[in-house]
């Protein structure tokens, strides 16, 4: 039995690469969190962002309505500025 230790050096070198990509991968996602808590505390912002207030906007602005369901006449959009070109 004969070994090609030509294409086995050619696969140890491609499947080390792949891992050497792996590690700087996992060493780059271990490192990100304490670089931004570093980060924070040089800016001096606070580790904990603020609140979004969810009571702020009306309810009718944001509301979202089904495919299935018909919309409210006043949140219609309709040509003309808001004027219904059928109420003529």
């Amino acid at each position: 039995m004969n070994i090609d230790y030509e294409s086995l050096a050619l696969f140890g070198k491609f499947g080390g690469a792949m891992l050497g990509l792996l590690l700087i991968v996992w060493i780059i996602a271990l490192l990100t969190p304490k670089a931004a808590k570093l980060v924070d505390k040089i800016s001096g912002k606070k580790g904990i962002p603020e609140r979004v207030r969810d009571n702020d906007a009306s309810e009718n602005e944001y509301k979202v309505y089904s495919v299935f369901e018909d919309r409210p006449k006043e949140n219609r959009d309709t040509p003309d500025n808001g004027k219904d070109p059928s109420k003529n």
